[in-house]
This record gives C-alpha cells, structure tokens and sequence, in this order.
C-alpha cells in the first residue's frame, strides 16, 4: 500500500493550487463536503456570503445562502458526480452585495478503481470582461441606431431631392407640353374662326386644311410624348442605317441654315440593324437639327455610319443604355462645331422640354433617348464648350439581310359596303363617338352607338345578327373595353372587332396580342386608316358568313 502524502508533497500540492492568482479552485466530496479549496476561493466564499470555510464543512448547507443558487449549484454539482465534465458561464453572490460572473469549469474527481469520489470547480471571475463586453454591446447598438437613425435622414433627405427634381423635371415638362399645345390650339382655334366667317367654299376648304395639319402635328407631338417616354410604338425590320440616315438627310438638308455645312461619311457595307424606319428618321432630324442650333454663324455638321466590333468602348463622357459586349453595334455620329454643352448640363439635355437658352425647347433629345432605349441600343454624348458636340447612337446589328420591302404609305383598301347591317360603335367620350359615327355615316356604313360597355351589350344582345362590327374604345369608365368585349363574344363569338384607344396597344400588353379577329386603331385616327380597318373587318365578316 501506498503511505500517507509526505508534507513536502502536500506543499508541493498547495503551491500549485495556490499559484494561478485569477483563479478559484475547490474540491467537494460526494456530500459536497469541503476536500481541499484554495485561499482565492476562501477569500470568495468570505466576501460572497461572509462565511470561514474549512475542510470538512457543507458546501450547499453551511454556505452558499440563496435558494435559487443553491438548487443550481446541486444541479451542477450532481453532473460532475455523474462523471461529466462542462463548462458554465455562472452568476453567484448575496443579494445584499454585487452579484458577481463566473466561468465555470466542473471535473469528476475518480480514485484508483475509476469511482467518482468527488468534484473539483475551477472558477475565473469575469465579471468586469463580461461588463465591457456588455458595455461594448450598449454602445454597439447605440452606434447602429445612430448610423439607422442617420440612413432613414439620408434616405428621406434623398427622396425629398428625388421628389423636388421630379417636380422640377415635370414643371418642365408641363410647361413645355402647355407651350406646344397652345401653338397648336391657337391656330386650330383661328383657323376654325376665320373658316367660320369665310364666304367662299375654297377658304373655308383652305382654313380646314390647316387645322387638319395642326391636329397632325399635336398627334406627331404625343407620339413623340410617348417616345420619350419609352412607349411608343414601333414598327422593327431589319433595315440599311446608312441609307435610311442618307433619305432623311436629303429630306432635311433644305430646311438647314445656309451657313451650315454637313459633311457625310456613311459605311458602305455595314450589317442591318433591326429598327423602326420612322423613328431613325426621327432620330437623325433631331440630332442634325439640335446640331445647326448649336452652330451660331458659320459651321459644320459631320454625319457617320460605321460598325463597332465586339469588346468596343462607347467614347462619351455621358452615356445610356448598357452594351453587351458580345454583340456588334452600328453607329450613326452627329459631330458638330458649335457652342458645346457644360459637364453638368450634359444628362439634363435629354429631359423632356429641357433647354439651356429659350430657343429650342422641345422633345427632340428625349425621344432620340426613348428611340434608342426601344431599339436596345446605347447612346454617348461627348462635348467641350466653346468647341463643339458629339452625339453617338448605337443600335445592335442583326445577321438578317436587309428588308427591301417595308410598309406601304398611304394605301387604303376599298370598302365594299353590304347591303344590310350597321356598326356598333362604342364610346364614353361624346365629341369622339360623334364624330367617328359621321365619319362611319360618311363612308357609307350605318351606325348605332352606345355610350358605354353596358348599353354596348345591350344594344349588342337586342339585335346582335344586324351587327356587322363593333368598334369599341378599350378604355371606359366602369365596363372596360376587354370585359366588353368578352360579353359580346359570349352572344357572338365570331364578331368582328375593331379596339380604338388614346394609348398604343403596347400600353395593354399580351392581353391584346392573344385576341383573335381584332384590330387595333390608335387615336386619333386619319378617314384612310379608318378605312383601312373596316374594310378587313368586313372581308372577314363576309367570310365568316359564307362559311
């Protein structure tokens, strides 16, 4: 047998509970009696709950004198006498002192034959670590409510800005909108005066002549309103941009200030793009235009076609639209000499009515942007005052050889009229509906009409044979259009429709694309056009019927 623990030793074994100054150590038996503690943990159990230990005393029941530490401390204690080790982040200490943190580290004490006999717990005070740490957090949090408190400042300072430049832009807009139309309405409004007080049949037929130009002109203005805007309507096919820039340049060149020279330097053989001819003639009237009015005096306009290969970089200091670098782009470029446009100045160019001088004001550059943006295209802006400017439109090229064929202006199919039936025509708008039945009566075709979807469907379901069309406007307070015309379609299903609105019909999007027998006419609408329409429609009316 072994004998008893030499005194050298149990010094020895003193000295090394005794070294770790931070550190709190103490063993207890199966009775949670006293083994043998350190003087960090006599000095603890002192101040705590003002009580001298010794070897020998009750832990749970001599000492520790809070209820709910107690059953906690038995709990652990109990674990450790199960023969598990773990580790605890522990509060101990009498509610009349500071209660004090603790990690705890509890161990199963096991004799020769592996009984466990008892437990020992190191403890490390961490009370003030834990205080930073919890202080730390405290101003953490205060830290991340100031900096949310700062975000939503900025956040609402920011959409206030947003919110005035958008005012701004439409004040702009408003204004300029107003100014147009009021051109326009002034000479409509004395044109239809003088008409009025004419005597003769050729002046009344001249003032009339005008105001249907003048009406022509307000609707190239809302087309290039909704351009700007990116909803206009386009008509794609893959074209030469060359020889569409050249037509239109020689349409132009005589309405161009004699002391402005353009120069031309278009590619021969460059790929199609696919694009809407009218609008990139649009396009280059505008630049070319808002070119010569940069040119004060004497000057020179230099118009490029050429192809920018994959990878290519757009030169400009203000830019739109993204490239994407695995395609080919061919590039129409508007160079000119005249005054130039400051850094800052150069997005605001493109805002609706926006104009730097009170000569030129309009929706040029902006539907030049909402053209480009419809085609998928890009567009630079690169421009030194004093020096000159340099507009740059790209367009994706396409591998599809040129279309030579394109849409026939001004060709109007013959109205054959039957011999019975009539129109329904369906609007809310009185002066609309009016005036549209006399062009109908006009042409030939009698009409009924009705004043809403309701009255529609009714007048629809008393005498649907004698139907031959309907007319019917897409957008009416309560029965819309579409609803309207699934009504109808419920008495009739074949029945032809003709769907008239002031928007384009991207603006109704695939609720349009997927109806079967129907047009579309967008308002306002030339007799030619409204000729156009009925005559299909009754082809395949009559067709329906012999079938």
């Amino acid at each position: 047998m072994r004998g008893p623990v030499k005194p050298q030793t149990q010094e020895v074994l003193r000295a090394i509970i005794e070294s770790p100054k931070n550190i709190v150590i103490f063993a207890l038996d199966r009775d949670y009696r006293y083994l043998a503690f350190n003087e960090n943990h006599r000095l603890t159990m002192k101040a705590i709950w003002g009580v001298d230990i010794h070897v020998g005393l009750n832990m749970l029941e001599e000492v520790v004198g809070r209820d709910d530490d107690r059953v906690r401390a038995k709990d652990n204690f109990d674990r450790a006498l199960g023969g598990e080790s773990f580790v605890l982040i522990e509060e101990y200490g009498d509610e009349l002192k500071q209660r004090r943190i603790y990690e705890d580290i509890y161990s199963p004490i096991y004799d020769r034959a592996g009984n466990v006999l008892g437990l020992t717990v190191y403890l490390t005070d961490i009370t003030e670590q834990r205080q930073s740490e919890l202080e730390l957090e405290r101003y953490r949090a205060q830290l991340e409510e100031l900096v949310a408190d700062r975000t939503r400042e900025l956040e609402a300072a920011h959409a206030q800005l947003l919110h005035a430049q958008k005012l701004e832009s439409l004040g702009v807009m408003a204004g300029g909108i107003a100014h147009d139309f009021n051109n326009i309405l002034s000479a409509i409004l004395g044109h239809t005066d003088v008409a009025l007080r004419s005597q003769s049949p050729e002046a009344v037929s001249s003032q009339l002549a005008c105001i249907r130009s003048a009406v022509v002109q307000a609707r190239h203005l809302t087309d290039q309103l909704l351009t700007s805007a990116g909803k206009g309507k386009f008509a794609l096919r893959a074209i030469n941009l060359s020889a569409t820039v050249n037509e239109t340049l020689a349409l132009i060149n005589i309405n161009l200030p004699k002391s402005v020279w353009v120069a031309c330097d278009l590619g021969a053989e460059l790929p199609a793009v696919e694009a809407d001819v009218s609008q990139i003639r649009q396009i280059t009237m505008n630049l070319v235009r808002n070119s010569a009015e940069a040119i004060a005096g004497e000057g020179e306009i230099h118009v490029r076609t050429y192809l920018l290969e994959p990878d290519a970089k757009l030169p400009g200091q203000t830019q739109f639209g993204d490239m994407r670098p695995e395609l080919r782009y061919v590039c129409l470029e508007v160079k000119d000499t005249g005054c130039g446009i400051e850094a800052d100045t150069q997005r605001r160019i493109f805002d609706p009515f926006y104009t730097s001088k009170f000569a030129g004001r309009g929706l040029g550059l902006a539907a030049v942007l909402g053209v480009v943006r419809n085609h998928e295209g890009a567009l630079a802006v690169d421009s030194q005052p004093g020096v000159g400017t340099t507009f740059r439109v790209c367009l994706p090229s396409t591998e599809r050889p040129v279309d030579p064929a394109g849409p026939v202006q001004g060709a109007t199919r013959t109205l054959q009229i039957p011999n019975k039936g009539s129109v329904l025509l369906v609007d809310d708008d009185d002066r609309v509906r009016s005036v549209t039945a006399d062009l109908i009566s006009l042409l030939g075709l009698p009409v009924v009409q009705a004043a809403s979807g309701t009255e529609a469907c009714w007048r629809f379901h008393q005498n649907s044979e004698d139907i031959l069309l309907v007319m019917l406007d897409l957008t009416m307070p309560g029965l819309g259009g579409l609803e309207t015309l699934e009504r109808l379609r419920a008495i009739r299903p074949n029945v032809e429709v003709i769907l008239q609105s002031g928007y384009t019909a991207d603006a109704f999007g695939s609720d349009l694309a997927s109806l079967q027998q129907v047009q579309f006419l967008h308002k306002p609408f030339e007799i030619d056009t409204l000729i156009d329409a009925l005559a299909i429609a009754l082809e395949h009316t009559q067709l329906t019927q012999t079938h």
